[in-house]
């Protein structure tokens, strides 16, 4: 749209024309080319002016209108098409990941990962020891290997408690990853086994039962002296029952004779009832003493008939239980033992008022075979003597429980243990080298606990991870202790710069973000982190990770707040210069 004015003459009734808009001339802009420079600007402006002033006509062109409306957009809109020109302008260089390495990448570390698999590889019973500084990423190295192997699961086991022995509890091996499912298949079985034997002790048919055999025992004990009663009769002397046992005295027309009238008779007839009494009496205390062997067989028949009693009720559960499993050899003597345990407990508390007995101690289920999982992986985060060998305690019920240990818990597989939790406390360690030099675990018994349970086979391989200080402080604590560990890794802390390259050490470090969720790596961080591990390292390259990954951790969150996809250039130099005013470590 063209506006004319004649600027010559200024009258009041100016005529104003309206023309058609000429469309301004296309100017093609290189991609490469740079912003036209000032100079240029100035004499456009200038030429621009003269055209005006000699035609009248100021052309309003269309990408300059843009410009100002761009002008007064809101600053979001602003910040957004910037960001957008500037990532559509930005060179495909610009935008490169490095790439991560596809295996857990340790910096430098290729001889001792050589050590420690080929320790883990040894078998049972190959203990090793991972020296190395904190930060090369020790117990990481080790949890990472140690999944690599591959080992046969260990023996599950059940611990029943001995009815010739409540303080202890007899241990039965079971077949690998079948004691969680064996222990609640009992654990069902016996408490319906108790619910149906209390039902029956308050049964008309149990009540039947006890009336006959007391009836049996009072028929036989009246038997055995009836004959002696007869004949102290017919010499007026009276047997009588009494809650001691039986008694003589003098009677007449069939009643027995009071004490006071008694001491009215004549001496010559009291001499008379006494000798007849003191002849009775020793031919009763004979008899007498045949009655608590009939006693005791009316309790064993009555033992007997409780444990028929409780056998009805629990062997239907126990059959089936054993039907539902391959390995009848194991299973069979620990069902066994539990047969036995709830009988004896059954007889024990046959007249008590609820029955539930403690025949076997539950357990935390520990060993869950998973076909998916080669290895099992402890890493001891507690390591006094309770948590590593397990502890005998008490449910909320009040009944005695294990808690299985680190060292149970590993079964066949690796348990990680750091150094210096045994060297801050020394009762730890002792229990420790006990399990290692007698390769059995024995659970500790809790205070007020009054149950020891027999000692179970120690199966795992025990990883100790230490720097130089912590090993001479447990070296202290038992000299020699290099015996127990016949394999040793030791880590570098530096390795020359022939060693490990720029390359590979940039892909380790993208290796690190990528585990612990960080942003990726731009192309052009590489030569800045390997440049600073090499300053860190005196000339060599530091194998510090956990100063690596500080660093990655700072540039990943400066970059969060510039909301960069990348961990750039920029927010590793911004890194860099906080950790040099000492704002990260």
């Amino acid at each position: 749209m063209v506006f004319w004015r004649n600027r010559s003459e200024k009258k009041a009734e100016a005529p104003v024309t309206i023309e058609a808009e000429t469309p301004p001339p296309i100017t093609t802009v290189k991609p490469a080319a740079a912003e036209q420079p000032a100079a240029e600007a100035a004499v456009d402006t200038v030429d621009a002016i003269e055209a005006e002033a000699s035609t009248n006509v100021v052309t309003l062109v269309t990408s300059r209108l843009a410009d100002r409306l761009a002008d007064v957009a809101p600053t979001g809109e602003r910040g957004a098409a910037k960001e957008q020109r500037s990532v559509s302008e930005m060179p495909a260089r610009d935008l490169a990941q490095i790439k991560p390495v596809e295996q857990t990448h340790f910096f430098g570390q290729k001889r001792a990962i050589g050590k420690i698999r080929a320790a883990l590889g040894a078998g049972r019973g190959e203990h090793l020891l991972i020296l190395g500084e904190p930060g090369t990423g020790r117990l990481e190295l080790a949890e990472a290997l140690g999944t690599e192997v591959d080992r046969a699961p260990a023996a599950d086991w059940i611990f029943v408690v001995d009815p010739n022995a409540p303080s202890r509890a007899k241990g039965f091996e079971l077949p690998p990853g079948e004691g969680a499912r064996f222990r609640r298949d009992t654990r069902i079985t016996l408490d319906k086994a108790c619910a149906a034997f209390g039902r029956y002790l308050k049964s008309e048919e149990h009540r039947i039962s006890l009336d006959l055999l007391e009836e049996d025992m009072r028929y036989r004990s009246e038997r055995a002296v009836e004959s002696i009663r007869r004949r102290a009769e017919a010499q007026n002397i009276a047997v009588v029952k009494s809650l001691d046992g039986y008694v003589l005295a003098p009677m007449h027309e069939g009643r027995v004779v009071r004490s006071d009238v008694f001491r009215a008779l004549p001496e010559a007839l009291k001499r008379n009832v006494e000798a007849k009494i003191t002849v009775l009496e020793d031919e009763l205390q004979s008899i007498v003493a045949t009655l608590p062997d009939a006693e005791f067989e009316a309790s064993e028949k009555h033992d007997v008939l409780i444990r028929q009693a409780a056998l009805r009720t629990l062997r239907p559960g126990l059959a089936a239980v054993r039907r539902a499993y391959a390995d009848g050899l194991s299973i069979g003597a620990a069902l066994d033992a539990i047969e036995e345990a709830f009988l004896s407990a059954a007889t024990r508390h046959a007249g008590t008022e609820t029955f539930s007995p403690v025949i076997f101690l539950d357990s935390e289920d520990v060993q869950l075979a998973d076909p998916t999982v080669p290895s099992k992986v402890v890493i001891a985060r507690q390591a006094s003597a309770t948590d590593l060998l397990g502890e005998v305690s008490r449910d909320a019920l009040g009944f005695p429980v294990l808690l299985p240990g680190h060292l149970m818990r590993a079964g066949s597989g690796i348990v990680i243990v750091e150094a210096w939790r045994l060297a801050a406390d020394p009762a730890a360690w002792l229990a420790l080298s006990a399990t290692i030099r007698s390769k059995q675990i024995s659970p500790l018994s809790a205070p007020g606990v009054g149950v020891k349970i027999d000692p179970m086979p120690f199966a795992a391989t025990v990883v100790l991870v230490s720097d130089a200080q912590s090993w001479s402080k447990l070296e202290a604590i038992e000299p020699g202790i290099a015996r127990y560990f016949p394999h040793v890794a030791k880590l570098a802390d530096t390795v020359p710069m022939s060693e490990l390259s720029e390359d590979d050490f940039a892909k380790g470090a993208a290796r690190l973000a990528v585990d612990h969720g960080l942003r990726p790596i731009n192309a052009g961080v590489a030569p800045l982190i390997y440049k600073d591990a090499v300053r860190r390292g005196g000339g060599r390259v530091s194998l510090a990770g956990i100063q690596l990954l500080h660093l990655l951790q700072e540039a990943d969150a400066i970059a969060a707040d510039h909301s960069a996809s990348q961990i750039r250039v920029a927010d590793l130099n911004a890194a860099l210069a906080r950790r040099a005013d000492g704002d990260t470590p």
